[in-house]
């Protein structure tokens, strides 16, 4: 068995390596002259094409632990800017190996600790800068925001028809069309935030086979529990109910699941096509939620304390709703019941609480069903229509900056004269610099005079970016930079790595 500890600058150094492989496998795909990267994959068609970072960052696995490490490392990143505003991983996964390059040359004679702290003190700078050049845009401007991220005008345009009607206060989640044509549907219905699958393993899979991460399903039976879940015999009553009537979709809402319960409901899915996904409820307002979804999908609240515990419970106590999209932290129910007499029991109520409850009862909701003439083009497409909603909505809720790396390049200008400030302020142009160099222009523009110059890559023009509809939302933008910050930081300060313990076989 190998040593599991490494120390100094070759540990470090082997770590980065692994960051700027995963980095340069990602770069060349920003921008719209950004080239695609082809992964292999288990199901069929047995590849996929993306220019999608953080998918293409998730795939790469690299042989030396020390590097692979690092490739975990840059991934952690991506995947904290995906959770957080649904885009910029591309533009995450740049910029941490650019500050962490910048860091080791500019900050070597530094305590690496002081460049830590340093890094971390130009984030509110960062967060000013942002917030200050960041514009308000109406439901007639997503079209340019949700092109930019999906690179397809028609995306774009019907994304905007979609909030059209729905309003900046809707919700939009994605689905596989039946055909090749992209169309949407209007409904009403409530979104969950901090609720989520308790496992990957009940998520589905798109047109092509690939996991979506997501759980869909259509007039599925809602169960509500109110306790934790200690048993997979407690559904046993239910299930048999619903397989009778060759009911096959249950979604349980719960308190909490033990986790040797979950393997046992994923088998029964795989062995019986039973499909149960369970869903743990957020801590905060949980009573509320219970009451909320009762009233929205007919449902009788399961709860011990009432005389009423999960074995004793029936087919009679579900209820049922149009659609439910579940994703690892928000779930989202379409097509509710008629809950206009509990609106107007909670208006009366009167308190902040029930005002807010109210207007979650009320949100519109549509769905956007994404459609292709193949597999590989449904994957593909499928990835680029998420972004652009995500995009969009946190453009709406934030406003926009100048696109094309040009807000952060203009950002690059105001950091301080620290080493922190250095480092960043070399890294900020990276993305320009990428974006420019991925559609074969070796000088791109970085002009201090007129700050939202930038290039047009599509024509190869220097355009006011404002006018020209190429912009970005400022809070992917500002989230980017932290969670680059954050783990950038972190890898400058290490000098010991310990992983696992390896048995001396080759890799």
């Amino acid at each position: 068995m190998t040593d599991n500890l490494h120390t100094g600058t070759e540990a470090r150094r082997k770590l980065v390596i692994g960051i700027n492989k995963v980095s340069d496998a990602v770069k060349w795909t920003m921008g719209t002259g950004g080239s695609n990267a082809i992964i292999e994959v288990m199901e069929s068609p047995k590849h996929m094409a993306t220019n999608d970072g953080y998918t293409i960052a998730n795939s790469i696995h690299l042989a030396d632990p020390i590097e692979n490490m690092g490739r975990n490392i840059l991934v952690e990143a991506i995947s904290r800017a995906n959770k957080q505003s649904g885009d910029g991983s591309s533009t995450t996964c740049l910029l941490t190996a650019e500050i962490i390059s910048n860091g080791l040359v500019l900050g070597e004679k530094d305590n690496p600790m002081d460049v830590k702290r340093s890094l971390e003190a130009c984030i509110p700078l960062i967060e000013n800068y942002v917030m200050a050049t960041s514009r308000p845009i109406e439901i007639d401007q997503v079209s340019d925001v949700a092109t930019v991220s999906s690179e397809d005008r028609k995306i774009g345009n019907m994304i905007q028809e979609i909030y059209e009607k729905i309003g900046r206060d809707g919700i939009i989640y994605w689905d596989i069309s039946k055909t090749a044509e992209d169309t949407y549907t209007i409904g009403t219905g409530i979104t969950i935030d901090d609720a989520g699958y308790v496992s990957p393993y009940m998520c589905d899979a798109d047109g092509s086979g690939q996991n979506t991460n997501v759980i869909r399903i259509k007039d599925p039976k809602i169960l509500l529990v109110k306790q934790k879940i200690t048993s997979a015999n407690d559904f046993e009553a239910i299930g048999a109910g619903l397989f009778a009537e060759n009911i096959k979709d249950l979604d349980v809402f719960c308190d909490d699941i033990d986790p040797l319960v979950v393997p046992s409901l994923v088998l029964t899915r795989m062995q019986k096509g039973f499909r149960i996904a369970v869903i743990k409820m957020p801590l905060l307002w949980r009573n509320y939620w219970y009451e909320d979804i009762a009233k929205a999908t007919g449902a009788t609240v399961v709860d011990p304390a009432s005389g009423l515990p999960l074995n004793k419970a029936t087919k009679q106590h579900l209820g049922t709703v149009g659609h439910i999209v579940i994703n690892k932290d928000q779930t989202m129910l379409d097509g509710i019941q008629n809950v206009t007499e509990h609106i107007v029991h909670l208006e009366a109520d009167g308190t902040e609480d029930a005002l807010l409850r109210v207007s979650r009862l009320n949100t519109k909701t549509a769905r956007y069903f994404v459609g292709a003439h193949s597999d590989s083009a449904l994957s593909y497409k499928r990835l680029k229509v998420e972004d652009a909603i995500s995009a969009s909505w946190q453009a709406l809720n934030g406003g926009v900056v100048a696109g094309g790396g040009v807000s952060l390049r203009n950002c690059s200008d105001v950091m301080p004269d620290t080493v922190g400030g250095r480092i960043l302020a070399k890294a900020f142009l990276a993305p320009e610099e990428q974006i420019a160099t991925n559609v074969g222009t070796k000088e791109y523009l970085g002009l201090s005079g007129d700050e939202n110059i930038g290039l047009n890559t599509k024509t190869g023009e220097y355009v006011d970016m404002f006018k020209a509809g190429i912009v970005d939302p400022a809070n992917i933008v500002l989230n980017a930079c932290k969670n680059a910050i954050s783990v950038a930081a972190a890898v400058l300060t290490c000098t010991t790595i310990v992983t696992l313990p390896r048995d001396d076989k080759p890799l």
